[in-house]
């Protein structure tokens, strides 16, 4: 995992008392991972999807993948797991998305470095779990001590966000927000997403080849219709962060143009946009990206700052802008200018 900005949590702990569990939750096996129908164990360290929690070390048989474009989750690095039950596989739908068997379990810890007492090493702040079970999926989210030696359940069937403040460890005073998701928030993009099942992670235009051997059968690599590296990084972006919402087909409340490599084009450049999320404007002006609606949106309105009228975008999990936003939609869109 990469580094990120030392940081120095100060966390807003009162509805999850994590740090009563300093030595609690030792590893037990892997009894809720053989049977997702039961219920949720208090303790992240008794699912059996680690075979050593405090070092994030997987359990045997239970998959680390990293797709090649990651969601920006306000600077935190991200550990992926992926759990099959014994002798299942991940098949291919209808409409080309992914389908994955019952008892299937996705989990995504959420790091950072330099939190107080362990400073200068990976340490989790949650870890939300995806859950395949017979009546559909669902969500969960354990919460980690400040110890970093466990995480706790955060009850519920809908639980609330946590805000926290994440203080920068180097002297300068600066604190930056990190939410941890209700579940509404991790319904808003998952339940969204353009794939009969709402994963996010793995995706047929964001595949991680390493995991190739889980599936029926092997999944053939997907190139980006780019006419320049600029427009392959912009695709990539948009891949990583916008299209499990922006992705043109009838679900749940998308928007209603796509941003698919495919139609990344003409559905942005030179096109009006106007909607309850936005602001008036045009979506990519060619050469003009403080012009163009979409790097207002990904940018600049994030910014405390900001004076005009267009939401911030993706609108759920992002506290903070992406410096990388601003480098690679930037240069695509300067990159249009002389075509």
């Amino acid at each position: 995992m990469k580094r990120t900005v030392l940081l120095l949590a100060i966390w807003a702990l009162g509805a999850v008392a994590c740090d009563e569990a300093d030595e609690a939750g030792a590893p037990a096996g892997a009894a809720w991972l053989d049977d997702v129908e039961q219920p949720l164990p208090q303790w992240l360290s008794d699912t059996g999807l680690f075979a050593d929690v405090r070092t994030f070390t997987p359990a045997e048989g239970v998959a680390p993948y990293y797709p090649p474009y990651p969601l920006w989750s306000s600077g935190a690095d991200k550990a992926r797991l992926l759990a099959l039950p014994p002798g299942t596989a991940i098949g291919v739908g209808e409409d080309g998305g992914f389908v994955f068997p019952v008892g299937a379990v996705l989990a995504k810890t959420f790091t950072l470095e330099g939190i107080e007492g362990r400073r200068g090493e990976e340490v989790a702040v949650e870890t939300r779990l995806l859950i395949k079970r017979a009546a559909g999926w669902t969500f969960a989210v354990y919460h980690w001590n400040r110890e970093n030696t466990e995480a706790q359940l955060i009850a519920g069937e809908r639980w609330p966000e946590r805000r926290l403040e994440l203080e920068d460890a180097t002297g300068t005073g600066r604190t930056d927000p990190y939410t941890v998701p209700g579940e509404l928030d991790c319904r808003a993009c998952h339940d969204t997403h353009r794939q009969a099942e709402p994963v996010i992670g793995v995706d047929p235009l964001n595949f991680d080849p390493d995991l190739a051997p889980l599936f029926e059968v092997a999944p053939a690599p997907v190139e980006l219709p780019a006419a320049s590296p600029e427009e392959a990084a912009a695709m990539g972006y948009l891949l990583g962060n916008c299209v499990h919402c922006h992705h043109g087909r009838e679900k749940g409340d998308n928007a209603a143009f796509s941003l698919m490599p495919a139609a990344l084009r003409a559905n942005t450049v030179n096109q009006p946009t106007a909607s309850s999320a936005s602001g008036d404007g045009i979506r990519v002006v060619p050469g003009d990206p403080e012009g163009s609606a979409i790097y207002e949106a990904v940018v600049r309105a994030r910014d405390p700052g900001y004076p005009g009228d267009f939401k911030p975008m993706p609108p759920v999990g992002i506290d903070r802008v992406d410096p990388d936003a601003a480098a690679v939609l930037g240069a695509w869109i300067l990159s249009l200018e002389d075509e």
